[in-house]
């Protein structure tokens, strides 16, 4: 016997609603962290979105649909965008830690690594990576992934699929999460770059006190030192800003869906 949910899907005057949610899905898919990963599988990532799509079937209310088939592009893509803006709500706060890892590993010297590597074919991993990796792992730690998809399943109440949208609006919206990666950048590399920048102010200082002193000799090493001691340090500081960031996920989402809405 057919489960109602399942019949319910299979029902031909479902499928353009099927079709939205799906689209929506599909957006979360290509921006969220953990679901946007290439390591997971095309077909595993589009057997997830079906499966939730179903799954998610019975919670749409009926809304009024495009009468003709070529009709429902647009929709789609509005849907699609709703959905790459719901999962930017986690995504900016990953990117934006991995770029301070990098720009953290610059100011290091690890960016000379590709460059003095024995074997040049090889790609040698900065800070970023590992950063990107704690990122990840505490967003799964807090269930980020999980509060993503109960987004996706309260946003069909709030804003059903097929219905009108702001499109300037909720664009504006994406814009200013993606504007975020560079403010979680400078928070978590933050307490790294201050100590980095007061090691190389000491070191021009002593290189000009001592003249013989070959400081591009010593910075080097000084600086890929300090900065490995000061990344273990201020850790707890990172996870902890990660935390709140990943903490405060669905009020993010509840922002970004009332800026798709329409002002009534």
């Amino acid at each position: 016997m057919i489960p109602d949910f399942l019949s319910q899907a299979l029902a031909p005057d479902r499928w353009p609603m099927f079709a939205l949610i799906s689209a929506r899905l599909s957006g979360l898919m290509l921006a969220a962290p953990v679901w946007s990963l290439t390591p997971l599988p095309r077909a595993a990532r589009a057997a997830i979105t079906v499966l939730l799509a179903v799954l998610l079937l019975p919670l749409a209310p009926k809304t009024p649909l495009p009468e003709r088939v070529l009709d429902l592009p647009l929709p789609l893509a509005m849907e699609l965008m709703v959905g790459i803006a719901i999962g930017l709500t986690a995504a900016v706060m990953v990117h934006g830690v991995t770029l301070g890892g990098e720009v953290l590993s610059l100011q290091m010297g690890l960016s000379l690594g590709p460059a003095l590597s024995p074997m040049p074919d090889t790609q040698v991993s900065g800070i970023g990576q590992i950063k990107s990796w704690l990122a990840i792992l505490i967003y799964l730690g807090i269930g980020g992934h999980l509060i993503l998809l109960r987004g996706v399943a309260d946003s069909l109440q709030a804003l059903p699929p097929g219905t009108a949208m702001d499109f300037v609006s909720g664009a504006q919206a994406a814009v200013a999460l993606g504007g975020t990666v560079f403010s979680s950048a400078v928070r978590t590399a933050a307490p790294v770059m201050v100590t980095l920048l007061l090691v190389n102010l000491a070191l021009a200082i002593l290189s000009r006190a001592v003249p013989q002193l070959n400081t591009m000799m010593v910075s080097l090493p000084v600086t890929f030192g300090v900065g490995l001691v000061m990344i273990g340090v201020s850790l707890p500081i990172v996870a902890s800003v990660i935390g709140g960031w990943m903490e405060t996920l669905p009020d993010h989402v509840a922002t970004v869906l009332h800026s798709f809405q329409l002002a009534h």
